[in-house]
């Protein structure tokens, strides 16, 4: 709801604009230029050239889901690096056996519990914790998790598989809950732009 000032000029939760006649017209423009996703008369907005707006939302949103995508869809490297689990000639505990046949279900386990913690933390932060900090710490996270899988990809871990296992899987929970806080943020960013701009954000994550 905007509020007026001194000055005549109204401010919303996403916009600065200033009152034309009335205060019900000006609320009017506002909404009617949200609505149309373009400058409604008396409101002025910066132009998107070349869409680049556009097209970042819509990298922001394929990087937001390619954390999971990267430990789902690498089945084979976790056969390989678990392969000791599925041998039942090693003597080695029913348990471990589950490790590899059921590793998929481990990781959704592990990724939905803390996004779900992380978005309610997430929205108490959000008036605490600028936006920028929150984007930029959660996506300094995810890089430092993928650096060290990427050096787990070249250390033997046959020997220690229920450790590795247990890396991963907390590996696995920090990179979910990082990147559920980045793509909340980014969502939330998205409204201080022209409703195209979150078009381009869910086509990015689908």
């Amino acid at each position: 709801m905007a509020v007026v000032s001194e000055d005549d000029v109204y401010h919303s939760s996403n916009s600065t604009y200033r009152a034309s006649n009335s205060p019900h017209k000006a609320d009017q423009e506002a909404l009617l230029g949200k609505l149309l996703d373009h400058s409604a008369p008396g409101l002025q907005r910066p132009e998107d050239r070349f869409n680049g707006t556009y097209i970042i939302f819509f990298s922001l949103g394929i990087g937001g889901l390619l954390p999971w995508n990267f430990f789902v869809t690498a089945k084979e490297y976790w056969a390989f690096k678990l392969r000791n689990c599925s041998s039942p000639a090693s003597g080695k505990d029913p348990e471990d056996t589950d490790i590899l046949n059921y590793f998929e279900s481990y990781l959704a386990v592990a990724s939905t519990i803390p996004s779900l913690l992380c978005l309610m933390a997430n929205f108490l932060l959000i008036n605490r914790v600028q936006v920028h900090v929150r984007v930029l710490a959660s996506l300094t996270v995810s890089l430092i998790i993928f650096v060290v899988m990427i050096v787990l990809v070249k250390v033997d871990t046959s020997s220690w598989t229920r450790g590795f296992f247990s890396v991963t899987i907390v590996c696995m929970a920090i990179v979910s809950s990082s990147s559920t806080v980045f793509n909340s943020s980014v969502y939330g960013l998205t409204g201080s732009f022209p409703m195209r701009n979150a078009q381009a954000l869910i086509s990015g994550t689908t």
